[in-house]
């Protein structure tokens, strides 16, 4: 597989592309160097920088909510460039705290903003992509930003070498300049607004798709036909809740726990390897490697089977089976001899590895598929705050309760990935059924410049 190989097929979502590469590249570099700043050079204790990300994960879950309605009157494009200059000005911002209150005041702003914003690039994608290509599209976001997540540690390794301020002021000047260029290269991805085949464009519904009723539906009986909806901003008729949705809320509730892997990998993983297993404190970066070039192979070439609900649906409980087997291995080889347990860790994390990247796939779908087409931006920013949830809970889980357990915590966790396929698979179920709908076609680039642009 070639670089090329991963990048989406259309010029808009070449565009899309680059701009998560300069996105990855950006919040790497930070990631990698912004706590050596604050705590070394500007002075700001480390517990007090932790309770400041604490304090800014729980914003972050609330953030998508009322900018994913807006982004239902305006539109999600303007609301996405919106909060990615805003993350530009955060970053920018940075370059001029000397103490913990704008510290905590610009972190809480670019994490409000990031979380938010996640979600309205899905919906980006799907008004810009022909649904055969949507899914693709997004992997290839994900596959090519894992590079450009790599290039930018590598970038902060020669910032952290100066230690100088100067470095680092250099650093958030580059993110602020970066996400500028973000938000332009999005905006100009597309600029007058698609149609189907049947004359509507992304976000109303074609006379001729079917969706099953939010929290109704068996799944063997003939979804409603809905009527025609407005476009965002027009003053027609309510926009039906994601929060009165039963099933919407079972999946995305469903999906936080499947979301586990990420604090599985990032978290437990190299402290079950290093207090559980007594492996040597480098196998973890080893493993985490594993983990990085695996999904950078893997993530656009499993997106062909998750075109269409039921294919996704289909896909997500084959996630399940690699997320329970890997479960099994670490708690397999929790008190096995060195070597046993080196192995065996590598296959667990090979299998997390495949069963994280069919999911990320299938959530991607079915959650698109599950949300009425004009009121993605609101259904799609609740879908997402499973992942801020996770990002909250899951930490905690993992150090006080799975990592003391041993093999029974890995057991639990196990139990928690089948329950929560179970549940997802019981909600999106009936969606299956339902006729596909047109196919739209994308939306044409008209900025005057039209060159083939590579993504992350």
């Amino acid at each position: 597989m070639t670089f090329t190989d991963l990048l989406p097929a259309s010029k808009s979502g070449r565009r899309i592309a680059l701009g998560a590469a300069v996105d990855a590249i950006a919040v790497g570099m930070f990631l990698a160097a912004a706590t050596l700043y604050f705590v070394g050079l500007v002075g700001i204790p480390a517990v007090a920088v932790g309770g400041a990300l604490t304090v800014a994960n729980v914003l972050g879950l609330l953030g998508p909510a009322p900018f994913g309605a807006l982004a239902g009157r305006v539109g999600a494009l303007p609301v996405y460039v919106g909060l990615t200059l805003a993350r530009a000005a955060g970053f920018t911002a940075y370059a001029f705290v000397d103490g913990y209150a704008g510290y905590f005041a610009v972190t809480c702003l670019i994490t409000v903003a990031t979380r938010a914003a996640l979600p309205l690039l899905q919906v980006v994608v799907g008004e810009l992509e022909a649904p055969d290509r949507r899914t693709r599209t997004m992997a290839s976001l994900r596959a090519v930003s894992n590079v450009g997540m790599t290039a930018g540690f590598l970038l902060a390794a020669l910032v952290q070498a100066a230690h100088s301020r100067a470095a680092f002021l250099a650093l958030f000047a580059f993110n602020g300049a970066a996400f500028v260029a973000v938000a332009f290269l999005i905006r100009t991805a597309g600029t007058r607004p698609a149609t189907t085949a049947t004359g509507t464009a992304p976000g109303t519904a074609p006379a001729t798709a079917t969706q099953p009723e939010p929290g109704t539906g068996t799944g063997t009986q003939p979804a409603p036909q809905p009527q025609p909806q407005p476009q965002p901003g027009t003053e027609a008729g309510p926009a039906p809740s994601p929060y009165r949705d039963r099933r919407f809320l079972t999946a995305t509730l469903a999906n936080s726990v499947l979301l586990l892997n990420d604090s599985i990998l990032f978290i437990l993983v190299p402290l079950w390897m290093s207090e559980r297993a007594a492996l040597p404190e480098g196998a973890s970066s080893v493993v985490l490697a594993v983990n990085t070039v695996l999904t950078v192979v893997l993530q656009v070439y499993v997106a062909r089977f998750a075109q269409g609900a039921r294919k996704a649906l289909r896909l997500l409980r084959w996630a399940c089976v690699p997320l329970v087997l890997s479960c099994v291995l670490f708690a397999a080889a929790d008190g096995a001899g060195l070597a046993v347990a080196l192995v065996t860790v590598v296959l667990a994390v090979v299998a997390l590895t495949v069963g994280e990247n069919l999911h990320a796939v299938a959530a991607w779908e079915l959650s698109y598929e599950m949300a009425p087409a004009w009121s993605r931006p609101q259904y799609l920013s609740v879908f997402s705050m499973g992942m801020s949830a996770q990002l909250i809970a899951g930490p905690f889980l993992m150090t006080a309760y799975v990592l003391p357990a041993g093999p029974v915590g890995w057991l639990v966790v196990a139990a928690l990935f089948l329950a929560a396929t179970a549940a997802f698979s019981v909600a999106a179920r009936p969606y299956t059924a339902a006729p596909a709908a047109t196919a739209a076609v994308p939306l044409s680039v008209t900025h005057s410049s039209e060159k083939a642009v590579a993504h992350v």
